[in-house]
């Protein structure tokens, strides 16, 4: 009976083993891969169009993020916002590279403002029922290590690795946020994630929310590097110098700049009552 029970647990255990060991065959594989592209499909400007975006900083407190900054460096961009937070009365916390990892995003409830310059990626699978799922994750800047195993076996993180490259990365996934998020966030709290993915599905920004965020800002599909650096300068301006709400930001921005000059995609906004 003993060996029975054994069996059946090492035969779930494989069960769960393949199904992640598909998801990660896929991400490496392919465009529907979790993966990194800086480009993107069309959608609307904004997803969500509300009235109580208003940048009020209460907490006082700003996070700029930066895993690219060692293979995509823009530290004018970084010296940019840190000097216009500052400016609006910010305490700012620049982290970058491998110090983008998950003791970081675990805690990004100790900010009002989150800035996130990262790799994202999607990945689309088939679960056991034959269903069809979509789902997004959001890179660190930690190398993938076998060590996060059970992370991914829960679902937590993934590996995953960037559009052309063969270097892999620890990423998170939905379910991150909603069991490791310590906190909650501020009530006047805003993340913009400058990647690709960020809402190929709302599950990331969802989880964010479920823990306070009001404000989740980014793009649904690929966006070149160029043009997001481009709308996160813009962006950054237009609220904290314009004194635009984060929602007149986006608009304004998407009128400005248009979509993404190769994948005609635009920024979006969500907003969380």
């Amino acid at each position: 009976m003993v060996r029975v029970k054994e069996r059946e647990r090492r035969r779930q255990k494989k069960s769960s083993a393949l199904l992640i060991l598909a998801i990660v065959i896929m991400l490496a594989a392919s465009s529907l891969a979790l993966l990194l592209h800086f480009s993107s499909p069309t959608q609307q400007n904004v997803v969500s169009t509300p009235t109580s975006a208003i940048a009020t900083p209460t907490a006082r407190r700003a996070l700029v993020a930066d895993s690219l900054m060692e293979d995509y460096p823009n530290p004018e961009l970084i010296d940019h916002i840190v000097r216009v937070l500052k400016k609006a009365g910010y305490d700012v916390d620049v982290v970058t590279c491998t110090d983008v990892n998950l003791t970081l995003y675990s805690r990004l409830t100790d900010y009002s403002v989150i800035i996130l310059r990262i790799h994202g990626g999607k990945a689309v699978y088939k679960a056991p029922d034959g269903t069809i799922h979509k789902l997004n994750g959001l890179f660190t800047g930690v190398p993938w290590s076998d060590k996060y195993y059970e992370l991914k076996v829960e679902w937590l993180a993934t590996r995953a690795f960037p559009y052309n490259s063969t270097k892999a990365y620890l990423a998170v996934l939905p379910k991150f946020f909603d069991e490791k998020l310590r906190g909650k966030f501020s009530s006047d709290s805003v993340m913009i994630v400058a990647s690709c993915y960020a809402l190929f599905t709302r599950e990331i920004a969802d989880a964010l929310a479920r823990k306070g965020l009001k404000v989740f800002i980014g793009w649904e599909g690929p966006v070149t590097l160029s043009h997001m650096d481009l709308v996160l300068k813009k962006l950054v301006d237009k609220v904290f110098l314009e004194n635009k709400t984060w929602s007149e930001a986006v608009k304004e921005v998407n009128e400005e700049l248009g979509p993404d000059p190769v994948y005609d995609d635009y920024l979006k906004i969500l907003v969380y009552k």
